[in-house]
């Protein structure tokens, strides 16, 4: 296999083996939280990739991180994600959205009336939210969650299925990463119940496993992914049984015959530590790996048979026409600007340069000249 031939995941055939990973970049508008003509602009940009996943989004006012992050809950957000949609479609591009919901992580600040920081169970985690000024307070104890509220957030869910559907998406990503709440419930750190959504594997799987039940009901198995990331540590949410909790829940997964598995697995694990060939041999069906690929590096997985597909977080800000870049013999990439990462605006977020010649290059200097004739 190569890094640029065609693959296959679930109901879609894609132009090439590279995935744009999901980023945060919080160009939503703020008090809405609605996509705006800029990030179709961002998206449409990277195209060329055979997959884009789209930055986490949020499944109602109960999960705000930062000022800018999306959401998928309102008749107004449908309508800004699916200027994205179109955008990334008459590029030719394909894109899932990443729906998330953040639990204990949520920004107090910034939840909606009503709303509070729920979590399996009533346990911090460690670290802090960003409170504005450059300022920071430590997460919040959160609500545990009763069996109705677990429903409530089910059906939240569950409504952000249909919207994406309404808005465009090619599919749905299922969020189980980075300490949030999938990952929250999966963790016997973070999951303390004595339900049937806690205890036992099978039990701490329980609430994944509905949810994407839901979204398969709802798109088909084969348009709804799921990302994981079993090394994540950094915020107290560890598992004492994570070498066995995961294969569980690949396996599970891999019967519902959803359209792939999204790994995260960091390059700085120790080699006998990596469940990443575990994973994939239990799943059965598309994988994808992130975890800081250079170009080598992702050749090499592909190559090998470790991965049918390599995602790309940190060079996708800079490299709009990354896959143009990735066939060259000796490959430049542009760096990214840090300082712009979240502040808004087209600085650091459209304003990269292009190959000279490139799809890419061509397409943007396409739009800019319609844009022109327009005025």
């Amino acid at each position: 296999m190569s890094l640029f031939e065609p693959g296959r995941i679930g109901a879609l055939t894609l132009a090439n083996r590279i995935v744009m990973a999901p980023l945060g970049r919080a160009r939503n508008d703020v008090p809405t939280r609605e996509a705006q003509a800029l990030s179709a602009r961002y998206y449409s940009q990277r195209a060329s990739a055979g997959l884009i996943i789209t930055e986490a989004t949020h499944v109602s006012p109960g999960s705000v991180s930062r000022p800018g992050t999306g959401a998928i809950h309102s008749d107004g957000q449908i309508a800004g994600w699916r200027q994205v949609t179109d955008a990334v479609h008459a590029q030719g591009g394909r894109i899932f959205q990443q729906i998330v919901h953040l639990g204990r992580k949520a920004n107090p600040d910034l939840l909606g009336d009503g709303y509070v920081v729920v979590a399996p169970s009533a346990i911090a985690a460690r670290g802090s939210v960003p409170i504005g000024a450059g300022q920071m307070k430590p997460f919040p104890v959160p609500h545990a969650l009763t069996l109705e509220g677990i429903a409530a957030v089910q059906d939240a869910f569950g409504k952000a299925f249909e919207n994406a559907v309404l808005a465009g998406f090619d599919g749905v990503e299922l969020h189980g990463a980075n300490g949030f709440l999938i990952e929250q419930f999966l963790r016997d750190d973070a999951n303390r119940r004595t339900d049937r959504y806690g205890g036992s594997i099978e039990n701490r799987a329980r609430f994944l496993l509905e949810l994407v039940d839901a979204a398969s009901a709802i798109l088909g198995p084969d348009r709804v992914g799921v990302r994981l990331s079993p090394h994540f540590v950094s915020d107290g949410s560890g598992s004492s049984d994570y070498d066995r909790l995961y294969p569980y829940v690949a396996r599970e997964l891999g019967k519902r015959g959803i359209a792939y598995l999204h790994l995260i697995e960091p390059d700085d694990t120790a080699p006998e530590r990596k469940l990443a060939p575990v994973l994939r041999t239990a799943f059965g069906g598309p994988f994808i790996l992130a975890g800081g690929f250079d170009r080598d590096r992702a050749r090499q997985a592909i190559e090998e048979d470790r991965a049918d597909f390599i995602a790309f977080g940190r060079l996708y800000i800079a490299n709009p026409d990354l896959v143009a870049r990735l066939r060259l013999a000796e490959p430049v990439f542009n760096e990214p600007d840090e300082a712009s990462f979240y502040v808004g605006g087209e600085k650091g977020f459209v304003d990269y340069p292009f190959l000279p010649g490139s799809a890419e290059h061509l397409a943007e200097a396409e739009q800019f000249w319609r844009v022109v004739d327009e005025v």
